[in-house]
């Protein structure tokens, strides 16, 4: 799979795109801040996109509300330290396939996003 991670904590950038390279084999690209990730998703297509909930310049929420603005449908798993009900209820309302907490397992990571894409294609 071609994903999109947008973290601007450069352990978890490194953590993530290791684990989901190494393990699921997928390629990764990464981008630091919403705006950047807003540009790159809007400009390219990708089958996932893991959006951090606090990137800077533009908040994931916003990234994503504006990607649906342009019609994109590239399904968005939040990866956020934000564990309130209402914030991960938002964001589900919004459409994202799922919703990981972090900090998170890496081993797991690339299981939990599987299991994400295969409920989203059986829907």
């Amino acid at each position: 799979m071609k994903i999109l991670l947008a973290e601007d904590d450069a352990n978890i950038v490194i953590i993530a795109k290791i684990t989901l390279e190494k393990i699921g084999h997928h390629q990764v690209t990464v981008a630091t801040d919403g705006k950047i990730t807003f540009e790159i998703a809007s400009q390219n297509p990708f089958d996932l996109i893991l959006l951090d909930g606090m990137v800077p310049h533009m908040d994931g929420v916003t990234v994503f509300k504006k990607l649906k603005e342009l019609h994109i449908k590239t399904p968005v798993i939040f990866l956020s330290a934000k564990s309130q009900e209402a914030d991960i209820k938002e964001v589900l309302d919004l459409g994202a396939i799922g919703y990981i907490q972090k900090p998170f397992e890496p081993k797991t990571l690339n299981d939990q996003i599987l299991k994400f894409m295969k409920a989203r294609a059986s829907a």
